[in-house]
């Protein structure tokens, strides 16, 4: 009787270990399937930095190195809206690069204090040696019984603060297959260069801001650089 209590003890502690071991293989294959779908899930999901940019009414181009904008018909003014419209990029590649926010974010200096930028700053911005410049040009704000009128203004929100603008200059650097950033830079034509002592109008007291958002602009880039090639024959 001793003998078969034993077989009978021994069975069934091998059957526990066994439930044990298909407890802990379910799980790890669980887990695994929950982390596949998670990463199948992160890499499926893009971000398009410019998606919140109704297209303009004109895109304006400027070739890296030079200041001028570059004269453009119908079909260099479809490439260019292709070009900004391939700047997405998958959060998982993002993930995997150490980038975990993707919002605009207003450019700040070394103390962290957020930069403003007068009417010759802006009118200074344009593309560099290694960047191009995209300027997004909407129908121009009006002044109405001595304001400017904001009824037809485009906006975005950054860190909370919504900005208004008719004007938008975007400077792109090849982030040559990373996710990296772009600038830009909203303002109001009307206050770039005016005479008016009225506040609100000003180009004395007119103040506006930088934005970087992240970006991978090698596609985009790539496209900008047939653009100005085909400009220059």
């Amino acid at each position: 009787m001793a003998k078969k209590d034993k077989t009978t003890a021994s069975t069934a502690a091998a059957g526990k270990s066994r439930r044990v071991a298909n407890i802990i293989v379910i799980t790890v294959v669980s887990v695994a399937v929950l982390i596949l779908i998670a990463i199948a899930v992160l890499c499926s999901v893009r971000i398009d930095p410019l998606e919140k940019l109704d297209r303009p009414t004109e895109y304006k181009f400027y070739n890296t190195g030079n200041t001028t904008v570059q004269p453009t018909d119908d079909e260099t003014q479809s490439k260019l809206n292709a070009a900004v419209n391939d700047l997405d990029f998958s959060i998982m590649s993002a993930i995997l690069q150490g980038h975990w926010n993707y919002s605009y974010k207003f450019k700040r200096n070394t103390d962290g204090d957020r930069i403003e930028y007068a009417p010759s700053d802006i009118e200074g911005i344009s593309s560099t040696s290694s960047a191009y410049m995209i300027e997004y040009v909407y129908d121009t704000l009006k002044i109405k019984d001595g304001a400017i009128d904001y009824s037809g203004a485009k906006s975005i929100k950054v860190e909370g603060e919504t900005i208004y603008f008719d004007r938008m200059k975007v400077v792109i650097e090849d982030t040559a297959g990373k996710v990296g950033t772009i600038s830009l830079y909203p303002y109001i034509y009307a206050r770039m260069d005016n005479e008016s002592d009225i506040d609100g109008i000003s180009s004395e007291t007119y103040k506006t801001v930088g934005i970087n958002v992240r970006a991978d602009t090698t596609s985009a880039y790539a496209a900008l650089k047939d653009v100005a090639a085909a400009l220059a024959i």
